[in-house]
């Protein structure tokens, strides 16, 4: 099968250079002829004037239509949305809308009957993945998390995990995980507030969500906090880079061993403003981290025993490794 095209013009290149949507020129490289032959079957271009055949076995990926503006290019575009495990039928299925020509009657007769064939799996997971998407929208969360909840949330379904379970309990913790899963920070307290659940209800869901399907959670890290905290509250950067560097001297020395990690984090961010001079309160911190004061003041005291010496003693040598320049040339 062969269709003739005439590719743009002199005045269509010029054009093309003002709308992202106009296509490049083609142009024979023997006559220079813009009347090209593109032959579908074997992916050829020939020059319809001398009959070069000018690629082969090419395969075009761009559009066989031309648009000259965006209202044009919408209209004209077939391409529809991406495949995502966030959507029903991931994306793939047909949305039936109000036309000219076609009676009211008729379009509820066919979205009757897409409801009819539409997978008892698909009619199962649907108001859950609403419900993912609603509240990642809430929490900010980014799009490759939301997809990897719904990848989650559909192997559960698949399992018959879900089934006689609270669905509310059961998306808290698919998005916890993976925000877990992608190290984005959102503490477990934090999801389940968005549900008015407790971080017992949803920590129950999650363990036996993951135990039954086998699948290893990382453990949160507790440096993926911090920034979130400082950003909470307006700290400088140079808070947050201390705050890791406490964290890294914690876990060392055990301090970190058993811990909330966000509460850590916190407590962390709380020492990095005491030594700074910067005045921000044990609760200041704690709603920040979506945790209590208790943890942040419990936590902040076993960094005082175990961690504050040990971080003294580092800035002490690293002090000491900075030579004053009038002291290298008395030296000398």
């Amino acid at each position: 099968m062969y269709f003739l095209f005439e590719y743009p013009s002199s005045r269509d290149k010029k054009e093309s250079e003002e709308s992202p949507f106009i296509e490049e020129r083609i142009v024979c490289p023997r006559c220079h002829s813009t009347k090209i032959i593109e032959d579908v079957d074997t992916g050829e271009l020939v020059c319809s004037e001398c009959g070069l055949v000018i690629t082969k076995g090419l395969f075009l990926e761009d559009k066989d239509w031309r648009a000259f503006d965006t209202e044009e290019f919408m209209e004209r575009a077939r391409a529809g949305a991406p495949v995502t495990p966030t959507r029903p039928a991931y994306g793939l299925d047909t949305q039936i809308s109000f036309s000219k020509g076609i009676s009211q009657k008729s379009i509820q007769a066919l979205r009757r009957t897409k409801k009819h064939v539409r997978s008892r799996k698909e009619k199962n997971v649907m108001p859950a993945l609403f419900k993912i998407r609603a509240i990642a929208e809430q929490l900010d969360l980014p799009t490759h998390t939301v997809e990897d909840a719904a990848k989650l949330y559909r192997m559960a379904s698949s399992a018959g995990l879900v089934k006689g379970r609270s669905m509310d309990a059961m998306v808290a913790a698919v998005i916890y995980a993976a925000c877990r899963r992608t190290e984005v920070p959102r503490s477990l307290g934090e999801i389940a507030s968005f549900f008015n659940l407790t971080e017992k209800e949803v920590g129950r869901s999650f363990r036996f969500l993951f135990r039954k399907l086998g699948t290893r959670i990382p453990p949160p890290k507790s440096e993926v906090y911090v920034p979130r905290i400082c950003s909470k509250l307006k700290l400088p950067q140079s808070i947050a880079t201390r705050a890791i560097k406490i964290l890294k001297i914690a876990r060392e020395v055990g301090a970190t061993l058993g811990r909330e990690p966000v509460g850590v984090a916190a407590a962390a961010v709380y020492l990095a403003c005491q030594e700074a001079g910067i005045h921000r309160t044990q609760r200041e911190l704690a709603q920040a981290a979506s945790v209590t004061e208790v943890t942040v003041r419990n936590r902040y005291r076993e960094f005082l025993e175990k961690v504050r010496p040990v971080l003294k003693e580092e800035d002490e040598k690293a002090a000491a490794a900075v030579v004053p320049d009038g002291a290298s040339d008395q030296q000398k």
